[in-house]
């Protein structure tokens, strides 16, 4: 809003100097009009002068060659003694000069006054009849045939004439001129007078556009003002509204969350009452509480993601997905509601995918499914859900299409209007009859829209719903796959070291153990932070593996007590070893003070990299690498070079490459051993969970799941571990707690494999 009323400011105001601009260039206008005007004028004056001065220039010169040649003839005719051959030919060449004055007048076009002048024509045929009857007398003299006295007479008699005809003429052309020039002056200060009033019209024209301009220019400047005022007004408004619209979205994600806390004990005492000996109408009425509160929890996780929309903090990833998978992952999920309304369910998938593998953000992917699919299974009832799903396009245009087709209620075309607006359902008996906020099919389409696809339905009323969605996606090509394949290292060879490896988990604790003896390195363990603080302060080590959540003292609390002073180890390399894998935590790691971050699980080939790039590694006393120019970037970037170097395969031959590694490292007995301890620690674990979700305690939910992650992801148990990461990120509900402890059991026979 701010923008579009700085924008209009702005061409306001270009406005205003466009008219500015404007204005100049109509006075630099006027005063180059005037200009030409006065340039013009007088070059039309001074063209009319010159023409008619031409044309009195030429009757004079006429004249006076005339009388030139008279004076010439009349000298030899009263003088014999000039009459030498030599002065013929002088007289011969002043008619010559005679001659072409004639000519030249004759063929000259002068003025329109002159050539249509009867009596000037007249007068010129005179003087050229005269001039060109004497032209025989000069051909003899060219001859050299000289004239006699009586011939010189005659001639002498002619040029006379000829003498008063260029006389009178003159004389006429200069009254003839006199009384033209008269006329063209009058005519000229007609002309000025005219093109004065026209220069003056042009002046006021010009003045009036000016002015208007100018008033044009103060109204803009005042419409400008205003709409920058009423701008100032909508913008404080629109800021208001838009601070009221988070404090609401504030207060809904609160409310969320604080309703959650007291709601995830009811839910946590309810199961734990379920499990007890009750009568059966006590049984249940705890049923109907339980299912009562997981319908609350579902629509309070909605408002959540709602909240979480409308500010923006909608975060989509990509990552590698199994389409069929996920796929049968969402229909498992789903069945138990479907078969409670007596619902078929089909998964509807070609039987060899062109494309398996697609890079996606699998979470938002499930969650759109799984709110559609459970809206086909709420909206039916003893009939048929299925959920089709199709690959087109190829390449760039690879598209993923899923179709969700009920045969449940149907909806009509109003209600279809109603459909992806906030808090709307087709009408009021729905949400009385079937409950929900009316957020789910909102949430949907903010999360299709911002992984780039589309979201429709297609319904008639009593007949059933198709809603469908199609996402642009990515192939993963065979060696990208969904899981992933460890890399060959360099093996070569390693120093022996003394390493304090800091882990509660007995798990972790083992396979870290056996891995560094496999390895040659010498071990020592503890089981918190604070056993490593102290045993960092009697004891010198070469390394530090450290993890993170620990019970006592955490990794990076443990980290800075030993970075304290000048103790054995204030300067010894500390490495995270972690299932925390975000930006965040590898920034706390690196202020702590340590020098290398890596994700769990850990492979033996990167366990060697880890004490390849840091074992003996001297650090400064601020905690820095002395070679931190040489190692920073390896450092960061450890996290993720597992994952970087893997290649696709499939994840339950991950699974298997990961058993294998262990079993080689460990050997198969201690492997087994390991097993017991994972199923042990995790049903542990699983009863950790449900305390905490009953009392509502999120750290303690944190934790668990976070030790569990490590866990699975340890052994190679990747769906485990996967699923475990993705309910860190919200308070699970009984059912998903439920799901991972299968998920856990369901691993139990690779503990016979």
């Amino acid at each position: 809003m701010k923008h579009r009323d700085k924008t209009s400011s702005e061409a306001i105001r270009r406005a205003g100097k466009s008219t500015a601009v404007l204005q100049i260039f109509s006075v630099m206008l006027l005063a180059v009009l005037a200009f030409l005007y006065s340039d013009i004028s007088s070059r039309y004056t001074s063209l009319q002068d010159g023409i008619r001065e031409n044309t009195q220039w030429s009757i004079y010169q006429l004249d006076r060659e005339a009388r030139t040649l008279g004076f010439a003839v009349d000298g030899m005719l009263h003088s014999p003694e000039l009459q030498t051959a030599e002065n013929y030919k002088n007289m011969s060449l002043r008619y010559d000069i005679l001659y072409s004055r004639i000519k030249l007048i004759t063929e000259t076009r002068f003025e329109k006054f002159f050539t249509d002048d009867r009596n000037f024509a007249d007068r010129v045929g005179q003087a050229e009849d005269i001039i060109f009857s004497s032209e025989p007398f000069f051909d003899k003299i060219n001859q050299k045939i000289y004239p006699t006295v009586e011939e010189l007479a005659e001639l002498s008699g002619s040029i006379a004439t000829l003498t008063q005809s260029t006389e009178k003429l003159l004389l006429y052309v200069n009254s003839r001129l006199s009384e033209v020039r008269a006329e063209s002056r009058d005519e000229v200060f007609r002309l000025e007078r005219t093109s004065a009033i026209m220069l003056g019209l042009l002046f006021l024209s010009v003045g009036l556009l000016i002015v208007m301009l100018r008033r044009q220019l103060k109204s803009v400047r005042a419409a400008g003002l205003k709409l920058e005022h009423m701008a100032d007004e909508l913008g404080t408004a629109y800021e208001a509204a838009d601070a009221g619209n988070r404090a609401k979205s504030q207060f809904m994600a609160t409310m969320s969350h604080e309703i959650r806390t007291p709601l995830n004990a009811i839910l946590g005492m309810a199961e734990l009452l379920e499990m007890s000996d009750l009568p059966k109408p006590a049984a249940a009425n705890v049923g109907v509480i339980r299912s009562s509160g997981e319908a609350l929890l579902e629509i309070i996780n909605e408002i959540l993601d709602f909240s979480k929309i409308e500010h923006g903090n909608l975060d989509v990833e990509e990552r590698p997905v199994d389409v069929r998978e996920l796929s049968e992952t969402v229909v498992k999920i789903v069945a138990g509601r479907a078969t409670q309304r007596h619902n078929r369910l089909i998964l509807d998938i070609p039987d060899a995918l062109e494309v398996p593998c697609v890079a996606s953000d699998p979470t938002r992917l499930r969650q759109v499914l799984l709110n559609l699919m459970s809206n086909a299974a709420k909206f039916t009832e003893n009939g048929q859900i299925t959920l089709k799903v199709r690959e087109s396009g190829k390449d760039k245009d690879l598209r993923l299409r899923f179709e969700i087709t009920d045969t449940g209620i149907g909806i009509n075309e109003e209600g279809k209007k109603k459909l992806f607006k906030p808090f709307s359902q087709v009408d009021a008996s729905i949400s009385r009859r079937y409950g929900g906020t009316g957020l789910g099919l909102t949430i949907c389409k903010q999360i299709v829209e911002r992984m780039g696809g589309e979201l429709g339905v297609e319904s008639r009323i009593g007949e059933g719903s198709t809603f469908w969605f199609e996402l642009p996606v990515t192939r993963v090509e065979a060696a990208e796959s969904c899981c992933g394949k460890r890399a060959e290292r360099p093996q070569g060879p390693l120093a022996r070291h003394r390493v304090l490896l800091v882990e509660d988990n007995r798990v972790n604790q083992q396979v870290a153990m056996r891995f560094l003896d496999r390895l040659g390195q010498d071990v020592v363990i503890a089981a918190n932070g604070a056993e490593a603080v102290s045993m960092a302060t009697s004891s010198s080590f070469d390394i530090i593996l450290m993890d993170m959540q620990m019970p006592v003292m955490d990794g990076i609390q443990a980290t800075i007590e030993i970075r304290k002073g000048s103790g054995l180890n204030a300067e010894t390399p500390i490495v995270a070893m972690t299932a925390n894998a975000s930006d965040d935590d590898r920034q706390q790691c690196r202020q702590a003070g340590m020098q290398g971050f890596e994700s769990k699980p850990i492979s033996l080939d990167r366990l060697r990299a880890v004490l390849a790039a840091h074992a003996s590694v001297p650090v400064t006393s601020e905690g820095t690498a002395t070679s931190a120019a040489d190692h920073a970037q390896d450092l960061d970037q450890s996290a993720s070079s597992d994952t970087a170097l893997r290649e696709p395969i499939s994840s339950e031959e991950f699974d298997r490459a990961r058993r294998q590694e262990l079993t080689e490292a460990l050997g198969e007995e201690i492997f087994e051993e390991l097993l017991d301890s994972y199923f042990t620690d995790a049903a542990a674990l699983l009863d950790e969970l449900h305390v905490a979700l009953a009392t509502g305690d999120p750290s303690g939910i944190d934790k668990a799941l976070h030790t569990l992650k490590g866990m699975a992801a340890n052994l190679g148990f990747n769906g485990v571990a996967g699923m475990a990461e993705q309910l860190r990120g919200k308070t699970p509900a009984i059912a998903d707690i439920e799901y991972l402890a299968e998920k856990i059991e369901a691993h139990r026979p690779d503990q016979a494999a």
